[in-house]
C-alpha cells in the first residue's frame, strides 16, 4: 500500500530536507571558519541594516510579480489582483521542494482558483526560467567587467549569447535545429523532447517584446539581490565592491540550481567569492552569507508558506494526479 504524496506533504518534506541540508552546510562552513569567530561576527552585525536587506528582497519579488502579471495579460488571463499575488507568493515557497513541484504549483492554483486550464498558464513558468537565466548571465558578465577591464569582451559575448537565444527561441526552424543538436548529446535524447514541448507551448511568450520586457524585469529584480549581497557587508563595517557582488550573487544563484533552494553550492560560492574578490576574512564572509540567505531564500519560503495557508484543502491533492490532469 502506497502513501499518497500530496502537494502539502511534498512541501513539508521539502522544508525538512532543505532545513536539514542547511544545518549541515551552514554548520560545516561555521566550523571550518571557526564557530566562535563566525558567531562573534554575527553578534557584531549592525542590525539596522536588516530591514534594508529585507526591503531589497521584497523589491526583487515585486519586480518578478510585475513580470508574472505581464505574462498573464499577454496570454489574456485575467485574475483578481489579490488572488494573483497569493498564487505568485505561494510559488516562492516551492523553491525548496523536491520533485520540481514549483514548476506546476502556480498553474495548478490558477486552475483551482479561477478555472484556468493548467496547459494555458504553464508556459509562463518556462519563460520565467528562461529570462531569469539570461538575465543572470548578463549580470554576471557585467559584474566581472567592472573589476576586470580585460573581461569586457565577456560582456559582448554574454550579450551575443542572450541575443542569439532570443532569435533561436522566436524561430521554429532554428529551435528545431538546436534541439536536434541537443538530442545528440549523451543525455540529450531525454531532454530534447521535453524542451521542444516546453518551447512549442510557450510560443505566445517567446516574441521579441515579451522576452525583452521579461529580461528587463528579471535583470532589475536580480540586481536588487546582488545589491543586497554587497550591502550585507556594510553591517560588518566592510565593503564588497558592487561589481564583485553582482558577479558573485549571479554566479552563485546559477550554480545553486542543482540543489534544493541552492543550499550548498550557492552558499559556498557566496563565501568563496567574498574572500577572493572582496579580500574579506572567512568568518565575516560566512556570517554575511548566512544573513543574505536568511533574507533571500528563507524569507521567500516564509512568505510562500504564509501564502499557502489561504489555499487550504487545495493542497491535499495527489501530486501525480495534478501532473497528469488539466
Amino acid at each position: 500500500m502506497t502513501t499518497q504524496s500530496t502537494i502539502r506533504s511534498r512541501f513539508r518534506k521539502g522544508i525538512a530536507v532543505c532545513f536539514a541540508l542547511a544545518v549541515v552546510v551552514y554548520g560545516g562552513f561555521a566550523i571550518y571558519e571557526g564557530g566562535a569567530e563566525v558567531g562573534s561576527e554575527l553578534l557584531s552585525f549592525a542590525w539596522e541594516w536588516l530591514p534594508i536587506l529585507l526591503g531589497l528582497s521584497l523589491a526583487n519579488y515585486i519586480a518578478r510579480f510585475i513580470r508574472w502579471e505581464l505574462y498573464l495579460r499577454m496570454l489574456d488571463i485575467r485574475v483578481p489582483l489579490k488572488t494573483s499575488v497569493g498564487i505568485f507568493l505561494a510559488g516562492l515557497a516551492m523553491t525548496i521542494t523536491p520533485g520540481k513541484i514549483g514548476e506546476f504549483l502556480k498553474s495548478y492554483l490558477l486552475k483551482e482558483s479561477c478555472g484556468i486550464p493548467m496547459a494555458r498558464s504553464a508556459p509562463i513558468v518556462f519563460v520565467e526560467r528562461v529570462t531569469d537565466l539570461l538575465s543572470l548571465l548578463l549580470l554576471a558578465s557585467f559584474g566581472v567587467a567592472t573589476y576586470e577591464p580585460d573581461a569586457v569582451p565577456l560582456v559582448v559575448v554574454a550579450a551575443l549569447v542572450s541575443g542569439l537565444a532570443i532569435v533561436v527561441l522566436q524561430s521554429e526552424v532554428l529551435t528545431s535545429r538546436v534541439l536536434g543538436w541537443v538530442a545528440l548529446l549523451p543525455v540529450g535524447g531525454k531532454i530534447a523532447p521535453k524542451l521542444e514541448e516546453a518551447v512549442e507551448s510557450s510560443r505566445a511568450l517567446l516574441g521579441f517584446r515579451a522576452l525583452a520586457l521579461g529580461m528587463i524585469l528579471a535583470t532589475v529584480s536580480w540586481f536588487f539581490e546582488c545589491a543586497e549581497y554587497s550591502l550585507a557587508f556594510r553591517g560588518f563595517d566592510l565593503e564588497l565592491p558592487m561589481g564583485a557582488a553582482v558577479f558573485g550573487y549571479s554566479f552563485s544563484t546559477v550554480a545553486g540550481v542543482i540543489s534544493p533552494g541552492g543550499v550548498g553550492p550557492t552558499d559556498f560560492f557566496l563565501i568563496e567569492i567574498a574572500q577572493r574578490l572582496g579580500q574579506v576574512d572567512g568568518d565575516v564572509a560566512t556570517a554575511a552569507s548566512f544573513l543574505v540567505r536568511l533574507c533571500t531564500l528563507w524569507f521567500a519560503v516564509l512568505l510562500g508558506a504564509l501564502a499557502l495557508l489561504r489555499f487550504g484543502k487545495q493542497l491535499d491533492v495527489d501530486v501525480e494526479e495534478v501532473r497528469s490532469g488539466d
